[in-house]
């Protein structure tokens, strides 16, 4: 999988987003050589020149064909090297994200001082932790955007699950976009690090190039925080391997979320281990849930303590 830059300008990405819904590429003929390299499956983040913002991601998802007929506004351009593709992220206006306030973490920018170089040019390659980076920025504006209902603070405790298999199917309710419980919680600890301005990441490799992968990683910057395992069925061994080998490259905290019957051989494991014992934390299906379903309700609130906003108003409003 590779991971590209398309610059684009700020009327076609507005085009984009309202009528295309970045559906397809479309690049001018002469880069149609970089558009063929493109595969199945690769990433792409659309940077806006003149703005100097990011504003979406996208998903290569079909091969390369020559089409000269008109999609684009550009009166001089037909972007005729195109290919298929998915949104994934979408900014509005007031989302866009400022390039400069990444230049200084982004790796493929070697030149800090002359960063606008560095995307001139319809299409480029950079690095998978740069467009994590990236687009671990966009899911905390698509956080704070959601607009997913708390829960009622007047609910009576009754008439929230208490059993594992009740927590289980309440997450399975919750309007997410994953279909399998673990990538379910997967998605719910990578909102929940989002929230907590983490750069979250999930199926992140514990370090660039190294064979393991860790279900979510919490990230400041690209600088290692937290390291989670959702462990709810197969090898608890090789859990705690994953989890063992990113406490030597400096996570901090390393958590491991298992079923409540899978503790004593958790703990029968972790007999071997008692450095990693020490900075481990082993975490119920339950607990997520209820820090995730929490963590709606306060930062719902806490977004507006955030907000810095200049509003005409004929008179003040309580929030309640």
């Amino acid at each position: 999988m590779k991971y590209w830059i398309i610059v684009t300008s700020p009327e076609n990405f507005r085009y984009d987003r309202e009528f295309l819904q970045f559906k397809i590429q479309g690049i001018p003929n002469r880069f149609r050589k970089q558009v063929q390299k493109m595969l199945i499956g690769d990433r792409v983040v659309y940077y806006i020149m003149k703005l100097q913002k990011f504003g979406a991601t996208a998903t290569i998802t079909g091969e390369y064909f020559f089409d000269e007929s008109k999609v684009w506004i550009d009166e001089d351009e037909m972007w005729p090297a195109r290919r298929p593709s998915k949104a994934d992220i979408i900014l509005q206006d007031d989302e866009l994200i400022d390039s400069k306030k990444l230049v200084p973490d982004l790796s493929f920018i070697e030149k800090k001082e002359n960063w606008g170089v560095y995307f001139q040019g319809s299409l480029r390659t950079i690095p998978e932790e740069d467009f994590r980076l990236i687009e671990s920025e966009m899911k905390k504006i698509i956080a704070e955007r959601q607009k997913s209902q708390p829960t009622d603070p007047d609910l009576p405790d009754d008439g929230q699950p208490e059993t594992e298999n009740e927590f289980e199917q309440a997450i399975m309710q919750l309007p997410l976009n994953q279909k399998s419980l673990h990538d379910r919680i997967g998605e719910m600890l990578e909102q929940i690090g989002s929230w907590m301005d983490y750069n979250t990441q999930v199926k992140h490799k514990i370090i660039p190039g190294h064979a393991y992968e860790l279900d979510v990683a919490w990230l400041s910057g690209k600088n290692p925080e937290v390291a989670i395992e959702i462990q709810i069925s197969g090898n608890l061994t090789e859990a705690k391997d994953r989890l063992a080998h990113a406490r030597k490259f400096n996570y901090r905290k390393v958590i491991i979320v298992l079923k409540n019957q899978d503790l004593k051989r958790l703990n029968s494991i972790m007999n071997y281990e008692p450095d990693l014992r020490a900075w481990m934390e082993p975490w119920s299906i339950g607990s997520i849930y209820k820090m995730y379903k929490s963590g709606e309700r306060f930062f719902n609130y806490s977004r507006k303590f955030k907000e810095s906003i200049y509003k005409d108003k004929k008179e003040l409003e309580l929030v309640n």
